[in-house]
């Protein structure tokens, strides 16, 4: 195994982790749907809710993604979300990363990338057209916000292919894309 595959494992490793943990704090704001009000029409549609639910929790019908895509940028409408993941990553190199990958021709066609960083620096983010998810360091009582929202995005982007920024500059295409088909 290269150094390469061990650094994708490790972030699928990590992402599974943070969506696996549970946030007790969300959890209390569970709202319970209040009942069903009478009449005919009301109960249809609350069985056609209830319906599509069930079909969605056992895998059978899945109703349309949210597009990934800014509308400015461009790309397909729908595309699958490919989370370039660069905490930690100093603003030079992550600058470097973002040109490489951004000069992959293929890419535009198959993924839509959502960089997650803690490096603010959204003029130029906002010239590259992908979706950014930052993660600043807040202080303050309790557990970190970065931490919190890093769970956030890995129950998120649940499944989605996950592509640690730092590879981008140690490797070619073709080798990142066989690693994250792996």
């Amino acid at each position: 195994m290269t150094d390469l595959e061990a650094d994708f494992r490790a972030l699928r490793r990590e992402l599974l982790e943070l969506a696996g943990t549970a946030d007790d704090d969300l959890d209390r704001y569970w709202i319970e749907s209040p009942p069903a009000p009478p009449g005919i029409y009301w109960k249809a549609r609350w069985f056609i809710g209830w319906m599509s639910r069930s079909l969605e929790a056992l895998g059978v019908w899945r109703p349309d993604p949210w597009p990934i895509r800014l509308r400015q940028a461009d790309g397909p409408a729908r595309a699958t979300p490919l989370l370039v993941w660069a905490v930690g990553l100093d603003p030079s190199s992550l600058r470097k990363s973002c040109e490489k990958l951004r000069q992959v021709s293929d890419l535009a066609a198959d993924y839509a990338p959502v960089l997650v960083t803690d490096v603010a620096d959204f003029s130029y983010y906002s010239r590259l057209g992908w979706l950014v998810e930052y993660l600043p360091g807040l202080a303050g009582e309790g557990e970190a916000y970065d931490h919190r929202k890093a769970r956030f995005l890995a129950r998120l982007y649940l499944g989605a292919p996950a592509l640690p920024a730092d590879a981008i500059l140690r490797a070619d295409w073709a080798e990142i894309r066989a690693c994250m088909s792996s």
